[in-house]
Order: C-alpha cells, then sequence, then structure tokens
C-alpha cells in the first residue's frame, strides 16, 4: 500500500484519462489532485507542493516542457519528481522532457496498474535518496546530482547547470588542481583560451554562492577545490 502522505497531481487533457489515472493511485492511498489548464495546474503546484506531478507533454496554452521548466525554476518544488506522460514516443521528445528537468517518462497507452507500479518504483527511490540526502545535512559542503543543487552547511541552493558541472568536477577530487584546459575540455567541450573569462566568470559566482574558502585559484595553472 502506497503512503498517503504522497501527493500527485495529474495534469492532462483528456478527462477520461484523468479520471482512469485518479482512480487508480486513489485505489493505492495517494492524494491526487488534477488539472487540465496549464497556468492553473502551475498554480497548483506552487500552491499543494506535491511529491509527483504526473503531466502530458501536449498540453495547449503551455506545453508539458513549458511548465516542467516553469516548476523547476520554483525552489519549493525542487524535491518533486516530474513524470512525463504522452503518447509522443520520438526519442526528441524524451529527451527534450529530461532536458527540462523530468525525472521519468512513461509512454501512452500504458495499464494503470503498470503507471502506479512505475511511480511508485520512482517515489521509492526517491524517497530513499532523500534520506541519504539528510544524512549529508551537516556542516561542510555536498552534492545532490540528481537535482543539481549543493549543501552548504546543511542549506540547498541550486545551482545553473555549467556552474553546477564546474563544481562537480572539482568536488570529484578534492585537493586535485584542475588546469583551464581539463575544465573548459570537461565542461565546454572545447578549450576555452586564457584570454577568454568564461571560467573564472564562473569560478567568481560560485565564490560568491559558497565563499571564498572553497575554491582555491592555483596561479597560472588553474582551480582545486577545498573541502
Amino acid at each position: 500500500m502506497a503512503n498517503p502522505i504522497h501527493k500527485i497531481l495529474v495534469i492532462d487533457t483528456d478527462t477520461e484519462i484523468i479520471s482512469a489515472v485518479t482512480t487508480a493511485l486513489k485505489g493505492e492511498e495517494f492524494s491526487v489532485i488534477s488539472s487540465s489548464n496549464s497556468r492553473e495546474a502551475i498554480k497548483i503546484a506552487e500552491k499543494e507542493l506535491p511529491q509527483l506531478v504526473l503531466v502530458d507533454l501536449l498540453m495547449p496554452e503551455l506545453d508539458g516542457i513549458d511548465i516542467c521548466i516553469e516548476l523547476r525554476h520554483n525552489p519549493e518544488l525542487s524535491n518533486t519528481l516530474i513524470v512525463f506522460f504522452s503518447e509522443r514516443k520520438e526519442d526528441y521528445s524524451q529527451i527534450a522532457a529530461f532536458n527540462a528537468g523530468a525525472d521519468d517518462y512513461i509512454v501512452k497507452p500504458v495499464k494503470p496498474r503498470v503507471l502506479v507500479s512505475r511511480i511508485k518504483a520512482l517515489l521509492k527511490r526517491h524517497t530513499s535518496h532523500q534520506v541519504e540526502v539528510e544524512k549529508t545535512k551537516m556542516t561542510g559542503l555536498a552534492i545532490d546530482r540528481e537535482r543539481y543543487l549543493i549543501l552548504k552547511d546543511g542549506e540547498e541552493i541550486i545551482l545553473p547547470k555549467k556552474e553546477f558541472e564546474l563544481l562537480a568536477l572539482l568536488y570529484a577530487s578534492p585537493h586535485k588542481v584542475y588546469t583551464r584546459k581539463e575544465i573548459s575540455e570537461s565542461i565546454w567541450g572545447y578549450e576555452i583560451f586564457s584570454k577568454n573569462r568564461t571560467i573564472d566568470v564562473h569560478i567568481r559566482k560560485l565564490r560568491k554562492k559558497l565563499g571564498e574558502k572553497y575554491i582555491k585559484t592555483i596561479k597560472g595553472i588553474g582551480y582545486s577545490l577545498e573541502v
């Protein structure tokens, strides 16, 4: 039996699908709310803070990708799982969904019992992951790679993608000095020349958010992370 505290928001224009999914989820003791309007759905999510959002890709006004991006910009929804539920099965549709911040992509049609099992498994993994993250919320610096955020002295800080990837690279081998070439090729895919200040700008932004003590500059060579 599912935990009744799990609240799920279903976003779809097909009322029959909403009804079938809602019935299946409520049968497993989930709390379910639904909407067939994109902007209304975003407002509901911001108010109700569901543990999981099940959203169709093809929505009027704002499509599923737009909804996902909006939700991912809200720090209060950083722990919310977003699952796409769509008839579109092309690779590019799924890639777009994951790039927007989706946690899973389920292709319609699917039997309600299978859908519920997928959702339960996803929530179980996520809950286990959260328990592990909570153990790190003491002092110092930790990285949550699944949600693209860091934990600094127990405080969650959401970073833009490139800043996160740069910090994650340094974090992978603390105290190792990464050259500018290594950083640029790992993060941007090509070498950024020394006159280009892109790396320096990202380092400066990270220091502003983390404090000066973590990232050390090795003059003429590169950077290292002190943790």
